[in-house]
């Protein structure tokens, strides 16, 4: 396919790093509503907690542990994360019909979200982390196991469904139409290329202890985005308004994407003490 006066190298670029910003940005938002969620609810429970940009560490002794401070701490942050996701979705339909960039982060916040809750209900049953202590607490039989596995898993694919309109949709803050002819074009740049630079680059930054969360949920991400490629795909060819539309850099997105990850990562990079 010959490039259109749009399909050039450098809005290639362009697009994909607003798009990889985005996801870097609203994967360290999901992950930081977690890590001091935990914390929060540990000043509950009068627990002692230490912290950096990546690990918590529980001051407590086993015996201190009780079933109600361990289904608080570790759910209160996944319960947070779906009303992030929820919220941001509306955030995006809200925006719907304008060229703002903004799209682009609320539709990967609401993707890593809604992957975060139901992955950690597929995933943490699995591997007992997470979400999967407060299972093991409330002693779920392998049946109940199963079946919280299984709402993980139609979780997810609810996701892919639902979610493939948004990801099609974002592409009118740089076309006015959606076809066969530029679809390739767009989502390599805007879906492709950003999950897997971005998880290389949030990779990094987590290094060198990577944890539950960073280690496993690309693998159901990428399941989802598999899924939503297939959906869109066989769309029929998507007419937005025909206002002008501009390819150019959103210098607020990754300037304050670069702002976040640089200040966290020193902020944090010694670990910090909280007595309650």
């Amino acid at each position: 396919m010959k490039p259109t006066n749009t399909e050039t190298k450098k809005n290639f670029w362009i697009i994909a790093t607003n798009s990889t910003a985005s996801y870097v940005l609203a994967f360290l938002f999901v992950f930081y509503v977690n890590h001091f969620a935990n914390i929060l609810t540990s000043g509950s429970f009068g627990y002692e907690v230490s912290f950096d940009w990546n690990i918590i560490y529980y001051h407590v002794e086993p015996y201190e542990w009780t079933h109600d401070a361990v289904k608080l701490i570790f759910s209160a942050g996944p319960m947070l994360i779906l009303l992030v996701g929820l919220i941001s979705l509306i955030a995006f339909y809200s925006l719907v019909e304008e060229p703002a960039r903004i799209k682009t982060f609320f539709m990967w916040l609401t993707l890593h979200a809604l992957n975060y809750f139901f992955g950690g209900l597929l995933i943490g049953n699995i591997f007992k982390k997470g979400v999967g202590h407060v299972f093991n607490w409330m002693y779920f039989t392998d049946t109940t196991k199963m079946l919280v596995a299984l709402v993980g898993f139609f979780g997810l694919l609810a996701t892919a469904y639902f979610m493939s309109k948004p990801v099609a949709i974002s592409a009118n803050s740089y076309y006015n139409k959606l076809s066969e002819k530029n679809f390739p074009f767009f989502f390599t740049a805007q879906i492709i290329v950003p999950f897997v630079v971005g998880t290389i680059l949030y990779t990094l930054y987590f290094l060198p202890d990577l944890r539950f969360q960073e280690r496993y949920s690309w693998m159901s991400l990428g399941v989802l985005l598999i899924i939503i490629f297939g959906r869109v795909n066989y769309m029929e060819t998507l007419y937005f308004d025909e206002e002008d539309r501009y390819i150019s850099l959103s210098k607020a997105i990754v300037m304050t994407t670069l702002f976040v990850v640089i200040g966290l990562r020193l902020i944090l990079s010694h670990e910090i003490l909280v007595s309650w």
